[in-house]
């Protein structure tokens, strides 16, 4: 037995451990699963914003493409390319464009550059710097100028071809507040912030750029140890502010540059747990919905199972009816066949008239178990509802029956008083109560022995008290008093006082019952007084 107790303690020890477990990897896995959706939203933002500047840049090199077609610029003279470089400049919307030739040679722009510029793009420098477009391809320039952030500007690169082979490229330059521009077209949550860094580890948009230029050396280090990641994600203590932030980084199709994003952990979190709680929300409502269908449901089959038990009360009830009707009527039936039978055995005598009386008080206790059967079976007939006094219909009663009263020696009861025993009622149908009532306390008493009618009111109700000293009822017995053919007469059955209790409900009454054992027996019947206006009579 210990050990069976212990095995059962184990395995729920067991049970209660996997159980938490599952739980736990559940709640791991769901709000794993909302920090992916949280991450995939914010890559999405950032998709738009790398979008419009792929979107910029491609404009842009589709025109440039188009005027390096141009014969004129294949002539490379700067008469024929000048008128050329100015519309391109207006249409594009860039604040320059120059023609160099293969060699790195300045042929013509729209306007003189700055000596930095020309500086640059030295024939030292050139091929270094425009190494993929002498290949043939286009290319968008990472940051130039370390002077200040007003002059910075990035370039876009076109070869210009005579056949196959690259003669000269055609460059248009933008300066960075431009691709700002099209950064902060994006709205961003607070503490969020979209950055863009080219291949040489610089900023060419940052919303604290100006407090950060030129990069530090190491800042330049950290900027190039995301190109090093491919994953497109990476969590970094920012060097700017030391809080922990995840960022989220995509490239640009024809730049060697990185568009991010970058949100603290903490506001990370925070979005997770407002998916968490809508979510919760949502699945709360439809708890609640599931509840509320749950609960029709339960309220429908306990409806059903209501109705279902009601049917077989009533086939209960009807089968006791039967059987007791069948029993009360079997009696007499049988003393009317033997009389019958013995007056056919002896045709040649003349009838018995002590055998004709039998008879004929037999069919009477048939007709009147019929009748009293017939007046239980049928609803009551619609009360005639009037103002009566109860006292003096109980007097009434009273002396209908004073000769059954001295034929079992009993002392009539006095009276009672008229004062305050008006109700509302049917007076037939209420003298029919207590005409039973006061019968059965006569039946109930032997010969001299006492039965006493009192009166009173009880908490707004006419109280009518039926007491005799006759052998009392037993606890048992009182709880089924009512029921139909149910009763303790050795001729009775049942169905009389079943009838008083359906006349009193209907009046808005009650019938009480108190007895001692051997001692004495009180009916009281209760009903409302007129001056409650809570009264109502059931129709």
């Amino acid at each position: 037995m210990l050990l069976s107790k212990s095995i059962n303690r184990i395995a729920m020890i067991v049970i209660g451990a996997l159980l938490l477990v599952t739980i736990t990897v559940l709640i791991a896995n769901y709000f794993n699963y909302q920090y992916q959706v949280v991450v995939a939203d914010e890559r999405e933002r950032l998709m738009v914003v790398a979008d419009n500047l792929d979107m910029r840049f491609d404009t842009r090199l589709v025109g440039l493409s188009l005027l390096a077609a141009h014969s004129d610029m294949r002539s490379l003279q700067p008469e024929r390319v000048q008128p050329n470089l100015m519309a391109a400049a207006k249409a594009l919307h860039v604040v320059n464009v120059a023609l160099y030739d293969y060699n790195g040679n300045l042929i013509s722009e729209c306007w003189p550059v700055s000596g930095q510029v020309k500086s640059l793009f030295s024939q030292t420098d050139f091929k270094r710097e425009f190494r993929s477009v002498l290949l043939g391809s286009l290319h968008v320039s990472d940051r130039m100028s370390d002077k200040n952030v007003e002059d910075a500007y990035v370039s876009l690169q076109v070869p210009v071809f005579d056949g196959e082979q690259v003669i000269a490229v055609l460059v248009a330059y933008i300066p960075i507040s431009d691709i700002s521009l099209a950064v902060l077209r994006q709205d961003m949550p607070e503490r969020q912030y979209i950055f863009v860094s080219d291949g040489n580890g610089q900023f060419i948009h940052h919303p604290h750029l100006n407090e950060i230029f030129p990069e530090s050396p190491l800042l330049k280090q950290q900027l190039n140890s995301l190109f090093l990641n491919t994953t497109g994600i990476i969590d970094i203590n920012s060097p700017f502010d030391g809080i922990d932030k995840l960022l989220i980084y995509t490239d640009l199709m024809n730049a060697h540059w990185r568009v991010a994003t970058a949100i603290p952990q903490d506001v990370l979190h925070i979005k997770v747990l407002r998916k968490a709680i809508d979510d919760a929300k949502s699945f709360l409502w439809l708890a609640v919905c599931f509840g509320l269908l749950y609960g029709v449901w339960r309220q429908a089959r306990c409806h059903e199972r209501e109705r279902e038990q009601l049917r077989l009360e009533r086939m209960i009830c009807v089968n006791q009816l039967a059987a007791g009707i069948a029993h009360e009527i079997r009696n007499p039936l049988t003393s009317i066949k033997g009389f019958i039978q013995l007056m056919a055995r002896r045709g040649d005598r003349p009838v018995s008239l002590e055998h004709l009386e039998i008879i004929i008080s037999e069919i009477g206790r048939i007709d009147n178990l019929i009748s009293e059967f017939q007046m239980l079976s049928r609803p009551l007939k619609e009360p005639l509802v009037e103002k009566i006094n109860v006292y003096k219909l109980v007097n009434d009663v009273l002396l209908l029956m004073e000769g059954q009263f001295r034929n079992k020696n009993i002392v009539f009861p006095p009276q009672l008083p008229l004062a305050g025993g008006c109700v509302l009622g049917d007076a037939d149908q209420l003298k029919q109560v207590f005409i039973n009532l006061v019968k059965n306390a006569l039946e109930a008493v032997p010969i001299g022995g006492n039965v006493i009618i009192v009166a009173s009111c009880q908490q707004d109700m006419i109280a009518v008290t039926i007491e005799n000293d006759g052998d009392g009822i037993a606890p048992e017995i009182i709880e089924k008093l009512g029921t139909p053919f149910f009763t303790t007469k050795a001729n009775g059955t049942g169905l009389g006082l079943s009838v008083c209790y359906s006349i009193v409900q209907n009046h808005g009454g009650k019938i009480m019952i108190s007895s001692l054992p051997g001692r004495r027996t009180a009916f009281t019947v209760l009903l409302p007084s007129p001056a409650d206006e809570g009264v109502s009579m059931n129709k």
